[in-house]
């Protein structure tokens, strides 16, 4: 199996209320995918809980069977839809994979 991780900082809006809808966005755009993609096991999408000076604002936790699996969810027309969606609301991403033995 391969755990996909994404993290996304929001730009910085001209208030606190409109940088939190953008929040509010990603975290909707990105949940949205659940059920629409066969080839994802988990998927979690939640935003960041400690806000430190180097945290991301939105964490995505996906596992997938195999790099085949995440090349497909990759070029999922509703996948590429909210990356398109989200390059209005975040300015930075940072990506790691990972494999590992699925032990439940």
């Amino acid at each position: 199996m391969i755990r996909h991780i994404v993290l996304f900082k929001i730009k910085d809006f001209s208030s606190e209320s409109e940088r939190n809808e953008a929040l509010q966005n990603v975290l909707v755009t990105f949940r949205s995918l659940i059920g629409q993609i066969p080839q994802i096991r988990q998927f979690r999408v939640e935003p960041d809980c400690i806000h430190g000076p180097s945290s991301y604002d939105v964490i995505i936790d996906s596992v997938f069977d195999n790099t085949e699996d995440l090349k497909a969810y990759q070029a999922h027309p509703a996948h590429l839809e909210a990356v398109a969606l989200n390059k209005q609301w975040s300015e930075a991403k940072i990506i790691g994979d990972y494999f590992f033995e699925n032990r439940t």
